[in-house]
């Protein structure tokens, strides 16, 4: 399964994307001061939070089980609308942390059970596709090799998921840049 940087950009490539570049940087208003790198940047962190969230199950010994779930991106998507008031950003929001499940998917899980129980509520059954698109993550670090195939791991998600971060990024950075 991919890393917490492969989420990261997937939440704010995602995120942003959804919400809108012009959006996020209406509700931001920026002061005149703060640069358009900065407005990008404080755009993009709560969708990077999102998209690496779900991994906090990791702390309660139940990985890629609720948290990874149809049901938890509906919990997100009404918290997000409570508090931002807008079903815009509640949207993005959801897709932000969906994006994680999503990647989880594709990954490859070498760790029991494996797959994510993406359908719960409605299944408790795990999904994995057969693509697997990234590599998993070891947390191994005693196991010869283990560095080499974790950087292997990360450039291969920063290759695929990167462009549409860094458009992401470009997008916020042209519509701040205009708005001073």
């Amino acid at each position: 399964m991919p890393s917490p940087l492969g989420h990261a950009l997937a939440g704010v490539a995602v995120g942003v994307l959804a919400a809108g570049p012009r959006t996020l940087v209406r509700h931001l208003d920026p002061p005149a001061a703060r640069r358009p790198v900065d407005t990008a940047v404080l755009a993009m962190l709560p969708f990077a939070a999102l998209g690496a969230l779900p991994d906090i199950d990791l702390l309660f010994g139940v990985h890629s089980m609720y948290t990874h779930s149809l049901g938890a991106v509906v919990v997100v998507l009404l918290v997000a609308r409570v508090l931002t008031g807008g079903w815009r950003w509640a949207i993005a929001a959801s897709l932000a942390y969906a994006s994680h499940i999503l990647l989880d998917w594709l990954g490859h899980d070498t760790t029991a059970p494996i797959g994510v129980m993406a359908l719960w509520p409605l299944r408790p059954d795990f999904y994995q596709s057969d693509l697997h698109l990234f590599l998993p993550i070891s947390r191994r670090y005693w196991v010869p090799g283990f560095l080499a195939h974790n950087l292997t791991a990360v450039a291969r998600e920063v290759l695929c998921i990167g462009p549409l971060a860094f458009f992401a990024y470009w997008r916020l950075t042209r519509v701040a840049g205009k708005r001073m």
